[in-house]
């Protein structure tokens, strides 16, 4: 549960040649994922695997890099302890979520009918790739039957992600992770204020 530092470009084309990537040997791993997502906090939420997985947006520096921390990886049904981190990342009092036996009865019963909260699906074909000594990823995206691509840098060193940022020859300040993407996609508000500090 170390927090990581990441830079991601989700977009329709790679913002680099891809033959720079050193690729990790191994086979593609599939899946297919539901996001959901809130419009009162930034944080990543997402179901895999039927395990819920929540990464809160940790720090943001002024130049647009970001610090993610885990804080949760729990299968369903969802126990009290899941249900109030759920709550809190989306930024909602947790009383107010139902015991979720199912991600079918958290959907039906609470984010469908919920204004603040979106649910979108995606299938993510993902390699491990390094570049300029700095791990990361590059996913081919189907997101409501459009391909995108994404390629992202990521250490616990934020100084080991500006260097593979900027030996790629990208902005740092294009930095988008995938709950920004994805309400950017869906046409919906962005928020962008991490935890203050101190926080956990």
């Amino acid at each position: 549960m170390v927090p990581r530092w990441e830079w991601r470009s989700i977009a329709k084309a790679l913002p680099l040649d891809r033959d720079w990537l050193a690729i990790a040997p191994g086979a593609v791993v599939a899946s297919a994922e539901t996001y959901l997502l809130s419009t009162l906090t930034p944080h990543n939420i997402k179901v895999r695997s039927a395990m819920l997985e929540i990464k809160r947006l940790h720090h943001r520096a002024p130049d647009g890099l970001e610090q993610w921390r885990p804080t949760a990886r729990s299968a369903f049904p969802l126990e009290a302890a899941a249900l109030r981190e759920l709550g809190e990342a989306w930024g909602l009092p947790p009383t107010s979520i139902p015991a979720a036996p199912s991600l079918a009865a958290l959907l039906r019963e609470y984010v469908t009918p919920h204004p603040a909260l979106h649910r979108i699906d995606l299938v993510k074909r993902r390699q491990r790739v390094s570049f300029a000594g700095c791990g990361g990823e590059l996913v081919e995206l189907e997101i409501n039957g459009a391909q995108w691509v994404s390629v992202a840098f990521e250490d616990a060193d934020a100084a080991a992600v500006r260097a593979a940022v900027a030996a790629a020859g990208c902005d740092v300040r294009a930095n988008l992770s995938y709950p920004a993407a994805l309400k950017q996609i869906l046409g919906l508000p962005i928020a962008v204020q991490a935890e203050p500090e101190g926080v956990r």
